[in-house]
């Protein structure tokens, strides 16, 4: 697609560098020139063309069996890497599913679903609030995908009125839902990927965003939908589910090898912490948690 016959080109884009994707990076780079014009999210928050935002970090573990098969996958990957034309030590095409098969585990973490109805309890009575999680199943709720058993529990448990926002709705029905989460008639919006591109909901206040992902484009684009400006919205609220491979006070008990299969996982988890923090009002509040877990693993930025 990126033909020769255009003399004058544009690129737009709030994330510029493609994830695992260095090749593509450079190709887009070199395509369309040097980076022109750049507008900062801390610059649209202090023009007020974005909403300040409230970042806490909420911990949460893989239990033991998913921590099994989360290192069995991992031990499995690295039977696929292979050397690239460019050099490049890559997964290839097998170990690309097997990626994605451990990522789902990451994102569809039981404990997130506990951790979750602790925290909803002081909003039960609130609006504008959007609940982004996996499209994984969990396996011991009787294979039940995470965002119907969220659902049923705000609706049934807590007496909230709640949507799905998903791809498995019309375009009337979507229409509907943003309308009635407009006007408060819809408490909590639960959506998986639908309003990561394209959708525009300002009143959206607090995020509880439970879909672990490591590519910095779907993060981004999911914290700016949450700071859009709206008439009366002085702040927002992101509740970000980090996750964990195990407590960090069993970690001095691994030996190296074992570290090697659990640290990705970890840096791509503190690699958000500190993105998302960063332009936090309440920054500092993430500070002892990542001095906590780069102590624990060792880990020297």
């Amino acid at each position: 697609s990126l033909s020769d016959v255009f003399t004058y080109r544009l690129a737009l884009s709030a994330t510029l560098e493609r994830h695992n994707d260095e090749i593509g990076t450079l190709l887009l780079k070199q395509y369309f020139g040097e980076k022109c014009i750049e507008y900062t999210l801390k610059r649209a928050i202090e023009e007020k063309k974005l909403t300040p935002y409230y970042y806490y970090p909420v911990v949460v573990y893989l239990n033991e069996d998913e921590l099994d098969k989360y290192i069995k996958i991992t031990n499995d990957m690295f039977r696929y890497i292979k050397q690239d034309r460019h050099g490049k030590m890559v997964l290839s095409e097998k170990g690309v599913l097997l990626a994605i098969k451990r990522s789902k585990i990451v994102a569809g973490a039981q404990a997130k679903v506990g951790k979750l109805t602790e925290i909803i309890g002081k909003y039960t009575s609130d609006t504008h609030m959007l609940i982004y999680c996996g499209s994984t199943k969990l396996e011991d709720e009787e294979d039940i995908r995470q965002i119907d058993l969220i659902t049923r529990i705000l609706g049934n448990e807590y007496n909230m009125n709640v949507a799905m926002f998903t791809s498995r709705e019309n375009k009337e029905d979507r229409k509907t839902r943003i309308r009635n989460f407009t006007d408060g008639e819809i408490q909590a919006l639960v959506a998986i990927k639908c309003l990561d591109e394209g959708v525009n909901i300002p009143q959206i206040k607090t995020a509880f965003i439970l879909a672990s992902t490591t590519n910095p484009k779907e993060y981004i684009q999911r914290r700016g939908r949450v700071l859009r400006v709206a008439k009366g919205k002085e702040y927002a609220k992101i509740y970000d589910f980090v996750t964990l491979p195990r407590p960090l006070y069993t970690v001095s008990q691994l030996d190296s090898d074992n570290i090697k299969k659990e640290i990705s996982l970890v840096r791509n988890e503190l690699m958000r912490i500190k993105e998302f923090k960063e332009l936090a009002l309440n920054s500092c509040d993430s500070d002892k948690l990542i001095d906590d877990i780069e102590e624990a693993y060792s880990i020297y930025s």
